[in-house]
Order: C-alpha cells, then sequence, then structure tokens
C-alpha cells in the first residue's frame, strides 16, 4: 500500500515537472525570437572596402581640407619660418669662431659667449660710429638734393632735352599738387613702420641665432638619432661637411661685402665726394646680394656722384667695373674656394629660384644650399654611379 502512494506521488511529480516544461517552451522561444535580431544588430558589420566610391571620395575629401588648411598655415607662417632659417645660417656661420675656441680648450658656453659678445661690441661700435656721420650726411643729402637737381638742370644737355620734351615742368607741377605731399607723408610713414618692423625683426634673428649657436651640437645630436644605428656615422659626416661649406660661405660672405665697402669708401675719398660713408655702406650691404647685388649699389652709387660732378662719376663707374672684375676672378675665387665649389651655372640658377621663391632671402640662401647639394652629390652619388 505504501509502495503504491510513493508512486502515486511520483507520477504526479513527473506530471508536473513535464506540464511546467509544455508551458515554459513557447515563453523561451519567443523570448530567443525576440532576443536574436537585438544581438544580430549589436553585431559590427562587414568593413567597408577601400576601394568603395564612398570611402575614396570621403577620405579624398578630408584629404584635400587638410592640405588646403596646411598650406594656409605655412603662407602665414613663412615670415617666421625665414627668420628662423636666416638664424639658423648665422649659427652656423659663426660655429667655426667658436669650434676653434673649443679646440683650444674652453668650454662650448664660453665660447659661445665669447663669439656672441665680440659680434655684439664690434656690431654697436660699428653703428655707434656711423650713427652720427650717416644721419648727418644723409639729412644734408636729403636737404642739398634741391639744388644738386638745380643745378643738374642747368646742364646745357639736359636744357635741350627739357626744351624738347618739358620734363622739368612736369616735374615742377607734379611736386606742387596735394596729392604729391600726401604720397610724400604716407611715404615717410611707411618707411617709419619698415624701419621698426625691420628693428625687430633683426633683434629676433639675433636672439635666435645666439640661442642656435649654443645649442647646435645638440640640434644635432637630436637630429642624428632620427637615423638608423648603422647609418648614423655616414650620415654625420656628411651633415658635417654640409655644414662647413654653409658656415664658410657666410663667413666669406661677410669678408667680399666687408672689402667692397672699404674700397669704395677709399675711392669716394679719394674723389672727395660728400656721403661716401652712407655710400659706402650701401655697396658693402648690396654686396652681400649674389651676381647683380654689387651691380645696383654701383649704379645707385654713381647715380648719387652724379649729382655732384659728372667727371668724378666717369671715375666712380669705371673703378667699380674694375673692381667687380677684381672681385670676380680674385678675392672670390680665394675666399669661396675651399667652402663653395658650385659650377657658375649652377649658382646662377640656385640664386634665381630661390630669389622668386623668397626674393632677396631666397637668393641670399640659394648658393650655400646649393653648395651643399653638389657636396653630398660628390660624396654619395658619383661613388655610387662608380661602383655600378
Amino acid at each position: 500500500m505504501a509502495v503504491e502512494e510513493a508512486s502515486d506521488v511520483t507520477e504526479r511529480t513527473d506530471a508536473a515537472e513535464s506540464g511546467s516544461a509544455l508551458t515554459d517552451g513557447p515563453a523561451d522561444a519567443a523570448s530567443a525570437d525576440v532576443e536574436a535580431p537585438a544581438a544580430a544588430s549589436r553585431r559590427p558589420g562587414r568593413p567597408l572596402r577601400r576601394s568603395h566610391p564612398y570611402y575614396v571620395g570621403f577620405v579624398g575629401g578630408l584629404g584635400l581640407i587638410l592640405a588646403y588648411y596646411l598650406a594656409q598655415a605655412l603662407v602665414s607662417l613663412t615670415g617666421v619660418l625665414v627668420l628662423i632659417v636666416v638664424a639658423l645660417f648665422l649659427a652656423v656661420g659663426l660655429n667655426p669662431f667658436v669650434e676653434r675656441l673649443t679646440a683650444r680648450g674652453l668650454q662650448r658656453r664660453w665660447a659661445v659667449l665669447i663669439v656672441a659678445g665680440t659680434c655684439l661690441l664690434l656690431f654697436a661700435g660699428f653703428v655707434a660710429a656711423i650713427a652720427q656721420p650717416l644721419a648727418d650726411q644723409t639729412s644734408s643729402l636729403i636737404a642739398s638734393l634741391p639744388q644738386h637737381l638745380e643745378r643738374f638742370g642747368r646742364n646745357a644737355t639736359v636744357r635741350r632735352f627739357d626744351a624738347k620734351y618739358g620734363v622739368v615742368g612736369r616735374l615742377q607741377n607734379l611736386i606742387s599738387q596735394a596729392d604729391t605731399a600726401k604720397m610724400i607723408a604716407g611715404g615717410i610713414l611707411g618707411f617709419g613702420e619698415f624701419l621698426i618692423s625691420s628693428v625687430f625683426k633683426a633683434f629676433t634673428v639675433l636672439v635666435m641665432t645666439i640661442y642656435f649657436l649654443g645649442s647646435l651640437p645638440a640640434i644635432k645630436h637630436s637630429t642624428y638619432q632620427l637615423v638608423p644605428a648603422s647609418r648614423r656615422p655616414r650620415v654625420g659626416a656628411l651633415a658635417d661637411g654640409v655644414l662647413a661649406r654653409i658656415g664658410g660661405y657666410v663667413s666669406g660672405a661677410v669678408t667680399v661685402a666687408g672689402l667692397a665697402g672699404l674700397a669704395a669708401y677709399l675711392m669716394l675719398a679719394v674723389l672727395n665726394v660728400p656721403y661716401m660713408l652712407p655710400l659706402a655702406l650701401l655697396i658693402a650691404l648690396t654686396d652681400f646680394v649674389p651676381m647683380v647685388g654689387a651691380t645696383i649699389g654701383a649704379l645707385i652709387v654713381t647715380l648719387v656722384v652724379l649729382f655732384d660732378s659728372p667727371v668724378k662719376a666717369v671715375v666712380a663707374a669705371i673703378f667699380f667695373v674694375v673692381y667687380q672684375q677684381f672681385e670676380n676672378f680674385v678675392i672670390y675665387p680665394r675666399v669661396m674656394a675651399r667652402s663653395v665649389d658650385v659650377p657658375p651655372m649652377i649658382a646662377v640658377i640656385a640664386a634665381l629660384i630661390g630669389a622668386a621663391l623668397l626674393g632677396v632671402v631666397g637668393a641670399l640662401l640659394a648658393i650655400p644650399l646649393s653648395a651643399g647639394l653638389s657636396y653630398i652629390v660628390r660624396e654619395v652619388l658619383l661613388p655610387r654611379q662608380d661602383r655600378s
């Protein structure tokens, strides 16, 4: 009897479990059907092929936008980049003097301090020596310009030319107009702004030059770390050779320009030409510009001397022609032979390209850069071609 009751309890328990299974089955299936699309929606789809038109267009559009804004940023930073490049070139040009002092056992920071202090003292002494005479002679030149023009107008040839074309009367009418006075005043204000901007830029270049000169070994070391270790000795030797040529060109250009200014000053002193100091300084400054700088300076100085005396102007023109030949064939080769070994045609092309890109600064930087590139070609490309 007890056995039958136990079997009945077991059967009722199995029936309840089977009933609950039958009851829960459809609910589980329904919940599974609901969760399946949700799980499928959470799974990422197939990646978009790079050749897909949408992908190509989207990435290309982003690239064009990025390139445009980068170009705009570079254009706006051109002035700052030019100042940095000029400071680097000056630092490289002064580095040989620092290296000579360090070779004698002096620490680099003291060598940099001595070189920078010497340059500052020379510049300050030069400015102090010529500032007052330059200001006096320049103001005297401007004040006496009408007298020189009047004397020039009394020349017989000029009078015949004026009688035929009426140039003097037109100039007088132009000068007497109010618009001309406004234009002159605007030009004076513009020159003042240019002078202030030039002084600020010169001070900025001076500070950056001293900084680059002091940290030049660290800059080179950090740059060489970007090269694989197996190539660092070779790359370092090539870079040192390029920097040596750039530094030699900078120091050589200063020497050549200084000699040109000194020669012009002596010639003007012999001729007893007034305003000799600013004119000689103009010759030295324009001599830095490759190819055409010395010619432009000579033409300006000859024109100024012409107002003093036509005979002196002819003598000055002959002197400049002779001196330029002497400079091109004697002074320049001797000064630049060890540092700049560039064929004349390459130098002309490089100067033209540099002037087209960055104006006078580009022309100044083009020749030392071409000297560095020619050194790399001789040391790397030509030996490789010989071995092939």
